[in-house]
């Protein structure tokens, strides 16, 4: 008797484990008080075979949200908005957080906090706007469940976004169900045409839609989650792509897509431009783009300490092929590998400090002594690396890949000749003065400068710093610059000064947006840096200066235009480095007395040329080919955007 009851609590056991794939049973026994909540969706959807399909949307979400989590503090949403609002302008945050009492933020996973009706809400509700709007017959399955269906975007606090998207935009929900041959991507324009525009601004946690609404502030990252939201809950098809680095520059970038009738993803900016329009995501060169996904894509299956933390995701799909010209390409291991992973990763060339450095921006898997890399972007130059321990070392030469797929080289030889360095060629336009001709200074004591007096007028200024006095000294509170005709307010530093020489302090003030929605915004002109400067939305009268807060003399203006990149002039004390298999080895330091330079290089080297005193963000990376620079980045420089 005691053995029958022993069989049958093992075929019950057995029968009740065999419900479930061992995908969900493992997340089940990781919710571990929480598994009543999923199961409660399980059992939901598995009752009927006419909701057969929900139940798979439920089990692709269950299946997939170990590693998702809410981060955030434990505090009333006004207080979070009012720390948002001086959060980035504040000169000690700590202060911020401590008045405020906001404490540590909270972190909740998602598969042991998670609610049952919460997850059910977001499926209906996920259903219903697919089915029911004109272009849901065109959206697949799979393309549903990674594009409309999940419940959360990053880390933020999870709430009822659906329910407050819709509300938001019943009007357009309304007309897009009348319209019986509107598409995604139509819907998709009409939507973010109405979306705020955004303040760009840094270190703001994740928000969720309320948040993003409510204060309009926020990284390129928080704009492409507003889109998210706001698009998956009209049952628009939307992801968010991102870009780990640009080429030469210590940052990254994020934008939208939106999947058309088609199956085609065309690119946007949440908040800023439409599907198809140029935006900095489509426009410039990437390398690499990859996409965030909801389902674990196992990219790189090994151990943690042997990933890059740039690639260490495992919901980030490659699509650079979407966005430029690539190749899938073989570079042979030239060092070994002190672990055996398998797997190499593929750095791109950055600006950071005083030196510039490799950051790992792909992965690669290894065989055969080489190192197999696919869609790699084409025209820009990389070094095949190892990640092993958390430490970076390399796996092979740094090398550059043409426009054709052919890869070039750079390993250093040992002798030596003396060769002249001259600044950039003609296509480079690297102190860009006549855009700041017939530009003028004012001053005004209405913030509208409805009177407006002249202080200066730009006739020929120098690549430099100029130094002016006004032409009157008459007291005001607002000074400005105000760009020529074809300007974009072009000026890369602005100072001003009070009758006794001391510098006079205010507010930036200026024109709204910045070109290509970039930025470069107008409080660039009083950041302290020359690298960076104001590149205005509107290239004619475009403007930017500061409040001083109260009536001040202005005695003196200096002023620097836009500097684009580096170059070598008369005075100017500049270092050349080259790869010398391991890292960047400096060749010297030498005063240009015009603008060249003689140094003592290698054959076959790897070169770039900093100016002492400056970023590396403005040097220049080149090669040698003939006894001549060869600029490596020719193609792409100009259409870099500027940190």
């Amino acid at each position: 008797m005691h053995k029958l009851h022993l069989f049958l609590i093992i075929c019950l056991l057995v029968s009740c484990s065999a419900r479930y794939s061992p995908g969900i049973e493992e997340v089940l026994q990781q919710a571990g008080d929480n598994r009543g909540e999923l199961e409660k969706v399980l059992k939901r959807y598995g009752k009927n075979h006419a909701d057969s399909l929900k139940l798979r949307a439920a089990e692709f979400l269950i299946v997939n949200m170990p590693g998702k989590y809410s981060e955030y503090y434990d505090a009333p949403w006004n207080d979070v908005a009012t720390t948002c609002l001086r959060w980035t302008s504040s000169s000690d945050k700590q202060i911020v957080l401590d008045v405020y009492r906001l404490g540590d933020p909270v972190k909740r996973e998602d598969v042991k906090y998670i609610a049952a009706e919460y997850l059910v809400n977001n499926i209906e509700i996920a259903f219903k706007v697919w089915q029911e709007q004109p272009w849901g017959k065109y959206v697949p399955f799979d393309i549903f469940c990674e594009e409309i269906l999940p419940y959360r975007v990053s880390v933020e606090s999870l709430e009822n976004w659906r329910e407050k998207a819709l509300a938001s935009f019943a009007d357009l929900n309304r007309s897009f169900k009348k319209d019986s041959t509107i598409t995604a991507v139509e819907a998709c324009s009409m939507v973010n045409a109405l979306l705020p525009q955004f303040r760009l601004d840094k270190d703001f946690p994740p928000m969720n839609y309320s948040q993003l609404m409510a204060s309009t502030r926020g990284s390129c990252d928080a704009m492409a989650a507003l889109a998210v939201f706001s698009m998956r809950a009209l049952g628009i098809p939307v992801t968010e792509d991102f870009t780990i680095q640009w080429p030469l520059l210590n940052s990254g970038h994020s934008w939208n897509a939106v999947c058309d009738s088609s199956g085609r993803h065309i690119s946007f900016m949440g908040t800023q431009s439409h599907p198809g329009q140029p935006h900095q995501g489509s426009a410039y060169t990437k390398s690499k783009a990859y996409r965030k996904m909801f389902a674990r894509q196992n990219n790189i299956p090994t151990e943690e300490a042997h990933i890059p933390p740039a690639l260490n995701n495992p919901h980030i799909k490659d699509i650079s092929y979407e966005y430029a010209g690539c190749a899938d390409i073989s570079v042979p291991v030239r060092f070994p590998a002190t672990v055996h992973t398998g797997y190499a990763y593929l750095a791109a060339l950055i600006a950071t400090g005083e030196k510039m450095q490799w950051e790992p921006v792909a992965w690669g898997k290894v065989e055969n002594r080489h190192i197999y890399y696919a869609s790699v972007v084409k025209k820009l130059l990389y070094l095949p690396v190892y990640y092993t321990d958390r430490r970076q070392t390399p796996a092979g030469y740094p090398f550059y890949l043409d426009e054709s797929g052919n890869i070039q080289y750079f390993e250093a030889d040992s002798s030596y000749r003396e060769v002249v360095l001259y600044e950039r060629g003609a296509y480079y336009n690297h102190i860009i003065t006549d855009r700041m001709i017939q530009g003028r200074f004012e001053g005004a004591n209405r913030r509208d400068f409805s009177d407006a007096q002249t202080l200066h007028v730009v006739t020929a200024p120098m690549p430099s710093f100029n130094e002016v006095e006004p032409e009157r000294l008459a007291a005001c509170r607002y000074v400005r610059y105000v760009s020529p005709l074809q300007g974009f307010c072009n000026v890369a530093e602005i100072e001003f000064y009070g009758a006794n020489g001391s510098v006079l302090k205010g507010t930036p003030i200026g024109s709204t947006g910045s070109y290509r929605h970039g930025m470069m915004t107008f409080e660039k002109a009083f950041d302290g840096n020359t690298a960076t400067f104001y590149d205005a939305l509107s290239d004619d009268h475009s403007w930017t200066g500061m409040d001083f807060g109260k009536r001040r003399v202005v005695g003196k203006i200096r002023y620097h235009p836009r500097k684009n990149v580096m170059s070598i002039d008369p005075g100017q004390t500049c270092e050349l480095f080259y790869w010398n298999g391991t890292e960047w080895q400096s060749l010297g330091e030498r005063v240009a007395r015009d603008a060249c330079l003689s140094f003592r290089i290698p054959d076959n080297a790897l070169f770039y040329l900093r100016t002492v005193g400056e970023p590396t963000g403005n040097a220049s990376v080149f090669a040698m080919e003939n006894d001549k620079q060869k600029w490596l980045f020719k193609d792409v420089i100009n259409t870099l955007p500027l940190p």
